[in-house]
């Protein structure tokens, strides 16, 4: 249900959705002491010993400004970090990690986002912190807070949706028609900044050459890792053309097994589809359920490795996608003998499929 409250944030104020969430969240926090309990309850189903706690927004320290602070006795317990759809910042979670663990233990730091996003932003802060060395270990999921972990650090790190916070306060708010109100304003904003609902575009992003550049960049890219399959004995594009539609630019590519088996066709390049739910990457092969595409083989065989590798795969009633994930701060032709690199290591699980007449 949309609101007055969040029909002008949509329309005039659409890039600092995050900002207005926070925000209001806090006054709620601030202003309803049911609500405090409710946010309390949903922190102590993640560590039952925190003390009760005061939230605060711009706060900042060092390189470092969580969204919200939860204090106890003027030290820093808990950060709070308010996502929808933009992506971590370069000191998201390390950095706030390690400044909790400079405080009184315990500490947490929660991140709140849509329900669609839980998954792909899990995976993403772990691979973070797994990328610099840290260890995690997987805690007992709670009824509104399915991910947590203890760090090696000391801190927790936990994930849930604005769904699961918004209903607890709610329920806690019962009784509370001022902050009814309030939640009922929250909420509405929430949903109405879904990925699928339709943002007024700003002049700032009409005029910004660097969206389609980036865009170029990722075509010549994904041309340049086929060329380079193809030299390697990977791939082959015979007989077969570049495809594209409103959701994907890309082309048709074979995957080569070799005498004893192997071989399937996919469509390679980017997928705005699917880079936009799960965030991961631009970059999907995909498996259709043809004889040429073999998907649900492909799939029996590339889901248990891609598990064990911590490679995202989806699947739909039609295909199976396998993400491809570009390397970070690396030259072009790092990136692309990478991304090549990876393609093989498919075609070589992809060994294991019996042979068949290709078409």
């Amino acid at each position: 249900m949309q609101t007055v409250f969040s029909y002008i944030i949509q329309k005039r104020f659409a890039q600092v959705n995050e900002d207005v969430a926070t925000d209001a969240l806090a006054y709620i926090l601030e202003s309803s002491e049911s609500a405090r309990n409710g946010m309390m309850k949903l922190l102590r189903s993640i560590v039952p010993d925190l003390p009760a706690l005061q939230f605060k927004t711009q706060q900042s320290e060092g390189t470092i400004r969580p969204d919200m602070w939860g204090f106890a006795d003027n030290q820093p317990r808990v950060f709070v970090e308010n996502k929808f759809w933009a992506g971590l910042t370069d000191n998201q979670p390390l950095s706030y990690l390690k400044q909790l663990a400079a405080y009184p233990q315990p500490t947490v730091l929660l991140v709140i986002a849509p329900a669609a996003r839980e998954q792909t932003l899990w995976r993403e802060l772990n691979h973070r912190l797994a990328a610099k060395g840290i260890s995690t270990t997987a805690r007992a999921a709670a009824p509104a807070v399915p991910c947590s972990a203890d760090t090696q650090l000391g801190p927790v790190l936990a994930l849930t949706s604005w769904g699961n916070v918004l209903s607890i306060l709610e329920h806690e708010c019962a009784d509370d028609p001022s902050a009814r109100g309030d939640l009922v304003q929250l909420r509405a904003l929430c949903d109405s900044a879904d990925a699928d609902a339709f943002a007024p575009v700003s002049r700032a992003e009409i005029t910004d050459q660097r969206t389609p550049a980036f865009i170029i960049q990722l075509g010549t890219i994904v041309q340049a890792v086929v060329d380079l399959a193809v030299t390697q004995g990977t791939l082959s594009v015979n007989g077969l053309r570049p495809r594209a539609s409103w959701q994907r630019i890309g082309r048709y590519v074979l995957i080569l097994g070799d005498a004893s088996g192997g071989g399937a066709g996919a469509w390679f390049g980017i997928h705005f589809a699917l880079w936009k739910t799960h965030g991961t990457t631009p970059l999907w092969l995909i498996f259709d359920n043809s004889n040429f595409g073999r998907g649900q083989e492909v799939r029996s065989l590339i889901e248990p490795w891609a598990t064990q590798n911590g490679i995202l795969t989806v699947t739909s009633d039609h295909d199976f996608a396998v993400a491809l994930e570009i390397p970070e701060a690396e030259e072009k032709d790092s990136v692309i003998r990478s991304l090549a690199s990876d393609i093989k290591r498919i075609a070589t699980v992809l060994k294991g499929l019996p042979s068949q007449k290709q078409p």
